[in-house]
This record gives structure tokens, C-alpha cells and sequence, in this order.
């Protein structure tokens, strides 16, 4: 998603990417190509923008935002490399990952890399005491990754642990990145509440959409099938809604989970078309629909300006 898409802070996401082009280069010939590849590559720059907006509501300091901001998205651009590496993705964002083009050993260093840079960032613009802010981040988001992958083929996955997991692997970075504008600006108590539970409220509701698109969408991702979770073990909401729905669908997907992926094209067709029956995708927007509210509930305790407008169009546009 380009700066376009946030016409608010544009200017400012022109100053974070080439803040962030400067601040990841390495001496190491090797790392700087590595790194360079992944963050030129681009995305959503969702979570530096929820950075930038959250910081609009207070007094506005852009040289402890951009670090901020840019730290936040260097941390989940971490994230990602080092889940290519345990799901052995071999593209993202139609390019070849990391770990395929260099190696699953360089692949862990440079996602080690950014994890340093990204605190770096932060510890020469945010006090000591809040950098448990970013730490807090990412021991979440590696709970969140460690339990889903305890969860993998597990057919009894409840909805308590699915949300409890994606609140840590997704939601917890999208508040983080609305404490730490909130912080920087010095919003007042009340609007840094409000701004922390949105930006969590949307973390939910962005990963449900995330997985509810992962059975509609003709085709899922760049280089990823319809129903690429199912056939990693990933129980996803659909799935648990389903079954809830349709205890018949319980035999068929327990002996597909049971195979753990070693399963012919049409299986996997099969079970993703009995998926898409049970109920499950219209219960999971449901779900959906809830976290939205909830998020635009918060908006409405924010103060008036333009920013306000724009983190109301985001969440609508879920």
C-alpha cells in the first residue's frame, strides 16, 4: 500500500521509507544486499502509519516519530523472515524470500539484524522504561507464533486460543505502534488509551479478514493457494466456526490434518469446498464486524481533526 493510500501523512511516509533505506545498511556486502532486498520490497506500511496518526493527537515531534515508526516496521519486517523460515515460504510479496534465495542460516541473521536495528532506533528516542513497549511486542508475537505452531493439524483448537493467538502474533503490534506515537506526542491519558485499545480492536479484525480472505479470495496471496492455512495446519476462525456448525465436517478434516500436508490437489480442494460450506467464513465476520465496532467505538473518544477521519476510513475499509 502506498503513501497514497494515507493522503494525511503522506509527506511523512516519503520521510519514513528513506529514513528507512538509510538506517538498515550494513558494511557486510552480503547483509546490506539481504536486507535491502526484503525492505525494498515494500507493504502495507500499516503498522508506521498507525505510528505517524496516533502521534497527530498530541504534540507532533517527527524526529522521535520516524525512528518510531520506522522501527516498528523494521520489527515485523523481522517477524516475517523468520516465519518464511519456519514455514519454508519460498515467496513473499512476489519475491523470493530470504531463506530461499540466501539460505535459512542467513535468513535467521538478518532477521536477528533488524530485531537489533529496530531497538536501536528506539533506544536513541524513547526512554529506557518505555522500550518494554517493543519488548513487550516481541515476546508476545513470538508466544502467539510458538502457540500456533504447538496448535498445527490440531483439530480441537478452540476459539478462546485462536484469539488469544492472534491477539499476540498480529494485534499486539498494531497497539504498540499506537502506544508508542501516543507516548512520543504525549497524548493526554485518555486519548493514549483509547488509541491503544483501537489499535488493538484493529489487530483483531485485520488478521480475522486475513483469514477469512484465506477461503474467498480467487487467489489468496501472490503465490499462495486458496486455503494455503489448512494445508499448513493452521486452524484458523472459519474452520473453528465450522465445526461448531457442522460436527459432520469434524472426520473428514481430522484424516486430511492427519496426513500434515501430504495430500493430493484434489483433497485439498475437497476440504477447503466443505470449509467454505459449513458456515464457518459468514460466522467469522461476525467476529469481524465486533472487533470493527469496537475500534470505531474508540474513535469516537479521540479528538476532531483530519487523523481521526483517516484511522476511521482504514478500519471501515476492513
Amino acid at each position: 500500500m502506498s503513501s497514497s493510500h494515507y493522503p494525511e501523512i503522506e509527506k511523512e511516509l516519503v520521510l519514513l521509507e528513506k529514513f528507512i533505506q538509510k538506517n538498515i545498511r550494513s558494511r557486510n556486502r552480503l547483509l546490506n544486499e539481504a536486507v535491502s532486498s526484503i525492505v525494498k520490497s515494500g507493504g502495507k506500511r500499516l503498522r508506521p502509519a498507525f505510528v505517524i496518526l496516533a502521534s497527530q493527537f498530541g504534540k507532533y515531534n517527527r524526529k522521535k516519530v520516524i525512528p518510531a515508526a520506522a522501527a516498528i516496521e523494521i520489527l515485523h519486517t523481522a517477524t516475517l523472515i523468520h516465519d518464511d523460515v519456519v514455514d519454508r515460504t519460498k515467496f513473499r510479496r512476489g519475491q523470493v524470500t530470504i531463506s530461499e534465495k540466501f539460505g535459512v542460516d542467513m535468513a535467521v541473521y538478518v532477521g536477528d539484524y533488524l530485531y537489533t536495528k529496530a531497538v536501536l532506533l528506539l533506544a536513541g528516542n524513547v526512554p529506557e522504561k518505555r522500550l518494554s513497549i517493543l519488548a513487550k511486542g516481541i515476546k508476545a508475537i513470538c508466544e502467539g507464533e510458538v502457540d500456533q505452531y504447538q496448535h498445527k493439524y490440531s483439530i480441537d483448537t478452540s476459539v478462546y486460543t485462536y484469539l488469544k493467538r492472534i491477539g499476540r502474533k498480529t494485534a499486539v503490534l498494531f497497539s504498540a505502534a499506537c502506544a508508542l506515537g501516543a507516548y512520543i506526542a504525549k497524548c493526554p491519558q485518555e486519548v493514549s488509551r483509547s488509541l491503544v485499545k483501537l489499535g488493538l480492536y484493529y489487530g483483531m479484525a485485520f488478521q480475522i479478514k486475513d483469514d477469512i480472505n484465506n477461503y474467498t479470495k480467487a487467489q489468496y496471496e501472490e503465490d499462495k493457494p486458496v486455503g494455503n492455512d489448512i494445508l499448513e495446519g493452521i486452524i484458523t476462525l472459519p474452520v473453528i466456526l465450522g465445526l461448531k456448525l457442522k460436527p459432520e465436517l469434524r472426520e473428514p478434516l481430522k484424516n486430511f490434518l492427519d496426513k500434515k500436508g501430504n495430500v493430493t490437489e484434489d483433497e485439498a480442494a475437497r476440504v477447503v469446498q466443505l470449509i467454505k460450506e459449513s458456515g464457518g467464513v459468514e460466522e467469522s465476520r461476525v467476529f469481524l464486524n465486533k472487533y470493527v465496532e469496537k475500534a470505531l467505538k474508540e474513535i469516537q473518544n479521540l479528538p476532531d481533526n483530519e487523523y481521526k477521519k483517516a484511522f476511521e476510513r482504514i478500519i471501515k475499509a476492513l
